[in-house]
């Protein structure tokens, strides 16, 4: 009987390191320019006569400490109800709601509670202020919103206003004029 043989066939060999995989593209990546900083330039020997005619701003002087930024009681403006009650705004900033004897602490600038559908406001419901000549109101998350010419505002994002325009605090309604 014949013994069988066995005969070995090299196979491929395996590669020692894998193949390259193809690049990709490099991700665009936003890179804000870098800021150059220009020196002023300096001048000697300038006379105060070409200073002026060089840079004609006037100079600025410091007020003193104890002086007030501004009048803070001067009014700005006037929010005219519909039942014909005025009120004058003043200072920076005027909380408008409504008091609530039950609830101690919490005291608006503009009280609304003697006003018609004064159970519509919040008892903190918006805020209105003066920034330099713009004038914003903000609704104070309220139940029952505020509304500047009947479009109802996102509640805590400062909203412009301008002379004339109706507000409503609920179903309480104003007009805005300004000083």
């Amino acid at each position: 009987m014949p013994k069988p043989s066995v005969t070995m066939v090299p196979g491929a060999q395996k590669p020692a390191t894998p193949p390259p995989t193809p690049k990709q593209p490099p991700v665009p990546v936003y890179t804000p320019p870098t800021p150059v900083y220009v020196p002023p330039t300096v001048q000697t020997n300038v006379t105060p006569e070409a200073q002026t005619l060089q840079n004609p701003r006037p100079s600025i002087k410091a007020r003193p400490g104890s002086q007030p930024a501004a009048n803070s009681t001067a009014p700005w403006g006037k929010l005219i109800f519909s039942n014909g009650k005025e009120v004058q705004l003043t200072g920076e900033q005027a909380l408008i709601g409504r008091i609530d004897h039950d609830v101690q602490g919490i005291t608006p600038d503009i009280d609304l509670s003697d006003a018609p559908g004064a159970d519509t406001t919040s008892r903190i419901h918006a805020t209105i202020e003066r920034v330099g000549s713009t004038y914003m109101v903000t609704d104070l998350n309220s139940t029952n919103a505020t509304r500047v010419n009947g479009k109802r505002l996102e509640p805590d994002k400062a909203s412009p206003i301008n002379d004339g325009e109706s507000l409503e605090f609920g179903k309480v309604k104003c007009t805005f004029k300004k000083l």
